[in-house]
């Protein structure tokens, strides 16, 4: 399964997210995952970064190359200094094809957004999913893959995908996403479980989601941590503490500092939602398919 980190707060280095740590997305994740059965994660990656002192929307650049092997990843990275960065290194799911367009994160106009998982049955609510959607979201979907679709039915409940989105109005899309979702697999009697880790920013703020239709297992792993400053010295990276509300936080499929203290996970089923002053919010997330009697599916097919 796919493995991601996102960061917001004071600008840093791509460096000393992706490469530095001692459990480094790229350094170790990709060949080495810990806390998924499916360890390697090399069928392409992408990293999306904003410029805020440029213009609010992100630059992504993405492969289909393992992350672990990509020179052009890790010199950019030694450069790259923004204050909100997304980072996936893609697991592709059986029968997905390994192409540009497949690999995370996605955006449209202002917004990114990654998933860590597999939407169940989606082969069978494809069309009806597409048929649903307003031109703007439809033409987002440039790709093959359930995740990409996923980002589609977010954009579908923003009244301008193009536009200054809020954090307020993304935890409103997102709500509406699974809504949709629900109504879909629901109508389809898709009889397979999904798997949704996903995040979601427009720069200025960030929502992530651990969340499974599974009721007889946890939900792919996710974990954050904030404080003061994340820093890395050498190989010793570490979030300064902070007293009351953080200035840096930090999403991660799994935790790749040494300091595991540092890290906190996300509660089953739930959205973190950090808005634009840097609060933190949980919101309980449902559907109404968690009823169903399901066929099981392993989540590390995602």
């Amino acid at each position: 399964m796919c493995r991601f980190v996102a960061y917001i707060g004071p600008s840093i280095l791509a460096d000393d997210l992706l490469y530095k740590p001692k459990f480094s997305l790229v350094t170790a994740q990709t060949m080495n995952a810990g806390e998924m059965s499916v360890t390697v994660n090399g069928d392409g990656f992408g990293i999306g970064f904003y410029a805020p002192e440029l213009d609010n929307e992100p630059c992504v650049f993405r492969s289909i190359k393992p992350a672990w092997s990509d020179q052009n990843l890790k010199s950019l990275a030694r450069k790259v200094n923004s204050p909100c960065m997304f980072a996936h290194v893609r697991a592709a799911s059986p029968g997905m094809p390994v192409e540009e367009n497949n690999s995370h994160p996605f955006s449209c106009g202002q917004l990114m957004f990654m998933h860590n998982g597999v939407v169940g049955g989606f082969k069978h609510i494809r069309r009806k999913l597409l048929r649903g959607l307003n031109d703007a979201a439809y033409d987002a979907i440039q790709g093959s893959t359930d995740s990409e679709h996923l980002f589609g039915l977010f954009l579908n409940n923003l009244a301008d995908p193009h536009g200054n989105v809020t954090c307020e109005e993304m935890v409103h899309a997102v709500k509406g996403m699974f809504a949709d979702l629900d109504t879909l697999l629901t109508d389809a009697s898709v009889r397979q479980h999904s798997y949704l880790n996903f995040a979601v920013t427009n720069g200025t703020s960030l929502i992530a989601v651990r969340y499974t239709t599974n009721p007889n297992v946890q939900p792919a792993s996710l974990y954050y941590m904030h404080g003061r400053e994340y820093h890395c010295v050498g190989d010793h990276c570490v979030m300064e503490s902070s007293y009351g509300k953080p200035s840096a936080i930090v999403v991660a499929s799994e935790p790749f500092t040494a300091r595991r203290a540092d890290w906190m996970k996300v509660e089953r089923n739930s959205m973190m939602v950090v808005d634009e002053t840097m609060g933190i919010q949980f919101h309980h997330l449902s559907m109404n398919v968690e009823n169903l009697d399901f066929e099981t599916i392993a989540p590390e097919i995602g």
